[in-house]
């Protein structure tokens, strides 16, 4: 039955941008694209995700962006899970771009080169992939989800589940720290986790 009198809600004008209203948890990531004139770009990212359950990623961008200009004329990208102490490193990855469209700053940001695309990583991200771009799917206004095929990746030695042989995933979790962001503007680092209650008869 519905309660028409509570009065814990607030109502959001849907005219306006909902998602700065309240915070929301994703990963935090980085996006690798090589540049028109042979460097590397990377760019965080929050607005990214698996796609269903094969080796397929998504992020979106917006034709405003190098990154999307980037990955659509090379046709590849990386992406990078950064560990929280890599937060600065994130933070510089969005600085914003000289008067002359340069990002000196990504000078000072260690990469890693992807083995099977033209990429970079940033070094030491727990989780890498080398996705091949697919296709960019519709007309959000201007932003537009980019989708790639995962064609290669890797992962922290130490950050690897395995499962079936006894390992404590909370344990793997709480000495392994993951990086998160709060959307609108801030971070939290995870350490504590419990088992999700799955129904016993849940499949896919």
């Amino acid at each position: 039955m519905t309660d028409e009198t509570n009065t814990n809600m607030v109502e959001l004008d849907v005219e306006k941008d909902v998602w700065n209203r309240g915070y929301t948890v994703h990963s935090l990531l980085i996006i690798g694209s090589k540049e028109e004139d042979g460097n590397y770009n990377f760019a965080p990212k929050h607005m990214a995700m698996p796609l269903g359950f094969s080796n397929h990623f998504g992020f979106i961008g917006t034709p405003r962006k190098s990154t999307y200009r980037n990955i659509q004329r090379e046709k590849v990208f990386t992406v990078s899970y950064p560990k929280p102490s890599q937060l600065t490193v994130s933070s510089l990855a969005a600085t914003q771009r000289e008067d002359d469209d340069s990002k000196p700053v990504l000078d000072q940001i260690p990469t890693t080169p992807a083995q099977k695309i033209d990429g970079y990583f940033v070094e030491d991200s727990y989780f890498q992939l080398e996705c091949k771009l697919t296709e960019c799917l519709g007309k959000f206004d201007e932003w537009e989800l980019v989708v790639g095929e995962i064609v290669a990746g890797r992962i922290d030695k130490k950050m690897s589940r395995k499962v079936g042989n006894g390992v404590d995933e909370g344990q793997l979790i709480y000495d392994n720290p993951l990086l998160a962001y709060l959307h609108p503007n801030r971070f939290s680092v995870i350490k504590e986790s419990n088992v999700f209650p799955f129904p016993k008869e849940l499949k896919r």
